[in-house]
Formats: structure tokens, sequence, C-alpha cells
């Protein structure tokens, strides 16, 4: 175990690779404190979202093979059993996955959902849905009473995050959390995670491939490129680094998209 005040996760070596031996991952190294932002940039089918279900120890053993160490406030989330690691999960790390149909049953209405979880964690149903009215979700009474099928990618994308930030994570993982939102909406999500972390003390992982939320939210950016991540530095220093030839041509292009 490891001990340090404000630092929530600490992830060491960690590498991912098939049962084939592909590697995806190779020697991730960083970590995250208390009240940190942090951005997690990099391409369609360069490890992001394998990274972010790694650090929530979700990863299918079967399938992958993970080796390195994840520590979540001093213990090592890959070495626990499976009761303690279910423990951590329910109380302390909410995970946004990119896809928000699969966050949901599909058997089940949103209410019936929120509601079970407002027991397990002692939650008011009044909560979900002063989150949900901070999202644009005013229709509230409809949208409880509806099945996942029935809502759009847009709207379960809001939901998963209400769900989530409704138990007050000590730790959040959000994979692509506003792919599907438009702009306004979208950063009305983003400064809602903002609040979260600075006025609730939380820490937020937030993975994307759009360096404009890096650049308005963003207390450290980390660059993930093929698998490997070279670049993490506070957002000042990462928009003017030249240190990676592929940063600095995303970083070139993306100055262009702003002229």
């Amino acid at each position: 175990m490891i001990e340090l005040s404000d630092e929530i996760l600490r992830v060491v070596e960690l590498s991912v690779s098939t049962k084939s031996n592909k590697v995806i991952l190779n020697n991730i190294n960083f970590t995250c404190k208390e009240r940190e932002f942090l951005v997690i940039i990099g391409k369609n089918g360069h490890g992001k979202t394998t990274l972010s279900l790694s650090v929530a120890n979700l990863l299918n053993k079967n399938v992958f093979n993970v080796n390195g160490k994840i520590f979540f406030k001093g213990k090592d989330i890959l070495s626990l059993s499976d009761i303690d690691l279910n423990l951590i999960r329910q109380k302390n790390i909410g995970y946004i996955p990119q896809n928000p149909f699969s966050s949901f049953n599909p058997t089940k209405k949103i209410k019936t959902q929120f509601e079970e979880q407002s027991k397990l964690k002692n939650i008011l149903l009044d909560f979900y849905i002063e989150l949900m009215k901070q999202l644009e979700l005013k229709n509230f009474e409809l949208i409880l009473n509806k099945y996942p099928f029935e809502l759009s990618g847009g709207i379960l994308q809001r939901l998963s995050a209400v769900r989530c930030l409704a138990f007050k994570p000590e730790l959040i993982i959000a994979d692509e959390p506003t792919s599907a939102l438009d702009k306004p909406v979208s950063n009305l999500l983003l400064s809602l995670f903002y609040k979260f972390v600075k006025d609730e003390k939380k820490t937020l992982i937030l993975i994307t491939q759009d360096l404009s939320i890096a650049e308005k939210f963003a207390d450290r950016i980390a660059f993930l490129n093929s698998g490997e991540m070279n670049v993490i530095l506070n957002r000042e220093q990462f928009f003017a680094s030249k240190d990676s030839i592929d940063l600095k041509i995303l970083l070139e292009a993306y100055q262009q998209l702003k002229i």
C-alpha cells in the first residue's frame, strides 16, 4: 500500500494485451489527485477505452492480459477480491461508458433503475430530478417513465452522468461522455463535472478526442498515442508542448480549426 494525502489514483507500469499478444497499452504511468480534472486525449483505436476500463478494473480477464498496478487510495484494485472490488465500485468509483445504452437495463424503466440505486445508496429521487433539470431534461416525468430503448443516445448519455453524479463517488471515469450531445448541452454537462470536482473535492478522468474540452476544463492533459502515454502536462504546458511530433501535428491542426 501507498499513503499520500491528496493522491486518489496511481497507475504504475500498466500494460494490456489480448490473449493473442496484441499490445493495446504499454507501460502506462500517471497519478490523479483530489480536486483534479484530468483529460486524456487520443485518436480512435489508440487505447483510450481500454485504459478507462482498466482503471475501473472492468476488463474481461478471459480476453485481456493486464499487468501492472492501479492504486486507488493506496489499495491495488487489480489484486482485490471481487467482494472488496465491488464495495469500492459501489461507494467510491463511478464509471460512465462511451455507449450510454450499456449503462441501463433495457427491461426496466429509468425511474425504476434510479429508485433501485437510490435505495442502495440512500439518495433521494429528488436529487436525480434536480440533476436532470440542470442538464436540460426538464420533461423529467416523461423521461423517468420510459424504457432506455425509447430514449435517444443524447438523453441516455445525460442520464448516465446523472446516475453517476448522484452518489458522489470520489473518482469518476468518463469515456467520451459528450459524444452524443450538442455543444450547449455538452458545456452544461462539463460545467457540472467541473463544479462537482472543485466544490465536492472529487476527481474526474475524462476521455475524449475533443481538444476544446481539454483547453477549457482540464487541470492536466495526457496524450495517449499508440497505447503509450509519454506526455502528461498541465493545460498551459500541454498546448505549448513540442516534445512529441504526433502531439505537435495534432495541436497544429487544432489551432488551424480555430482560425
